[in-house]
Parts: structure tokens; C-alpha cells; sequence
């Protein structure tokens, strides 16, 4: 299926590991010019350098990286003036985001709240604006903000992230209502337990804390929080969600929240 992208350019945030480098990989596939951001400078390296291999378009220009952290409104000033320097961006993929350990309701504090809303809110919210005057410019553009399925179905030790990324789905929907008509459309997805390296490095401590085998954990895990297909997912299952809606197929697709979780949720929309 040609998605109708090559030769656009787009923004994936939290984008060396996990979801975000197999949307970066995914589009770069079909010809699109991507700006890569995240933290950690070895792994954006290493991802800027596989990706530019494997791209469809040629030369260094096809993949760029910011390194920072997606709260500093420098790092959202840096990433829009490499999109610009690609033409401007097309789409934006908001993923960078987290959660800062599982804590208990009554032990928060005032400040993991405000860290949770800055991280997976604000700084979503403040690189859409930047890059906006560009996609209402040409009266095309792809916004996919990365939540999570504890939007729907919070956690009892998370609670600020799981607030953070329900309120990434109002958001969507704002900007869906408001921009719609300027063939801007904004879709989020929620993602399930998904296999990625932080979950790989949390099952090793748990396999090291407990000398259970991951097999035993993951399927312990299940157990406990079933899911329909009976496994985890993987990142390039959600990165084919998301791409696809950044695509010119999902032309007439916006305002929608997406569940990408093997059936983990089972509530009604």
C-alpha cells in the first residue's frame, strides 16, 4: 500500500528506543525525511546512523537528531529549526514521555505531579504549537500524540503519568476540532504492554531480584492483567498503527483514540 508520504518530513520525539525509533524506522521506508529527539546522545547517534542507512532517500539530510530533554522549551526551539531546515515539518509524532517509578497514591508529592504534566503533557503540547504555523501553511498535516492504555485504565502506583496521558487524549481532540478543516488531522493511540528495551531492562531486574526465569514473570504478569491475544505487543506493531495514521490514507481519520493493546481494554470508546 503506498501511504502517499515520500518526500514529507516528520518529527518523532523519544525517538532512539522502543515506539518511537520503529515509527523513525517505519518512516523512513517510505521516503520521509525525519527528525529524530531524545535524551541520550549515544542512542540517538546510533539510531540516526541506522536509520540513514536504511532510508529511501539519499544523504545525511534524510535523518537529523536533537539531543534533549522534551521538557526544555531550547530542545522544542532545536527541533523546530531542523525541521525547518528540511522544509519544515509534516508531521509529528509526540512519544517522548515516562513515568518516574510507581509510588503510592498518598505518598505523592506536588512536584511528581507537575513532573508527569510537563513531561507528557506540556512538552507535547508546546512543540505542537511551534510546528502548527507550518502545517497550516500548506493545509496539510499528521499530529499522533503517543498516550497509553492506563489513560483508560489507570494504575494504582501511576497515578500522575496515567492522568498525564488521559489528558494527551482531550488534547487530541482539541486540536482535531480546531484544526480539522485545515486538513490538519490529530489522532492518539494508547498503546498496551509492549515489549521495548525498558521493558526488557525491567524484567532482567525483576529476573535478578526474584531468580525467576522471564518467561515465568511475563506470564505471572498475564495472569494478573490478562490480554486478549495473550502476549505482549511490539514496538513496530504499534509504530504500523501510528504511521498509518500519519499517512495520506487517514486523510478522513481524526479526533480518533486508538487502543493498540491486544484487547487489554475492554470498556466501550
Amino acid at each position: 500500500m503506498d501511504l502517499g508520504l515520500a518526500g514529507r518530513v516528520a518529527v518523532v520525539t523519544g525517538a532512539s528506543r522502543g515506539i518511537g525509533r520503529a515509527v523513525a524506522d517505519e518512516l523512513v521506508g517510505t521516503g520521509v525525511k525525519v527528525v529524530l529527539s531524545a535524551r541520550g546522545a549515544e542512542d540517538l547517534e546510533r539510531a540516526i546512523e541506522e536509520l540513514r542507512q536504511r532510508s529511501a532517500l539519499p544523504g545525511e539530510d534524510s535523518v537529523q537528531g536533537v539531543v534533549g530533554d522534551a521538557k526544555e522549551e531550547t530542545t522544542t526551539t532545536a527541533i523546530e529549526e531542523a525541521a525547518a531546515r528540511l522544509g519544515g515539518a509534516d508531521i509529528l509524532v509526540n512519544n517522548a514521555g515516562g513515568e518516574s517509578g510507581h509510588v503510592p497514591f498518598d505518598q505523592l508529592t506536588d512536584e511528581d505531579w507537575d513532573t508527569a504534566y510537563r513531561l507528557n503533557v506540556v512538552s507535547g503540547v508546546r512543540l505542537t504549537r511551534a510546528l502548527l504555523p507550518h502545517m497550516r501553511g500548506q493545509r496539510w498535516g499528521r499530529i499522533v500524540n503517543v498516550s497509553s492504555y492506563t489513560a483508560r485504565v489507570p494504575e494504582p502506583f501511576c497515578a500522575p503519568y496515567a492522568a498525564a496521558k488521559a489528558a494527551m487524549v482531550n488534547v487530541t481532540r482539541n486540536l482535531s476540532r480546531a484544526y480539522g478543516n485545515e486538513g490538519i488531522c490529530a489522532n492518539c493511540v494508547l498503546p498496551g504492554l509492549t515489549y521495548t528495551e525498558g521493558a526488557a531492562s525491567a524484567f532482567g531486574d525483576a529476573v535478578a531480584a526474584t531468580g525467576r526465569s522471564e518467561e515465568a514473570l511475563v506470564e505471572s504478569m498475564l495472569r494478573r492483567a490478562p490480554i486478549d491475544v495473550g502476549r505482549m505487543g511490539t514496538a513496530a506493531e504499534v509504530a504500523a498503527a501510528i504511521v498509518f495514521l500519519c499517512s495520506e490514507r487517514a486523510s478522513w481519520i481524526t479526533g480518533v483514540t486508538l487502543p493498540i493493546d491486544g484487547g487489554t481494554i475492554r470498556s466501550a470508546p
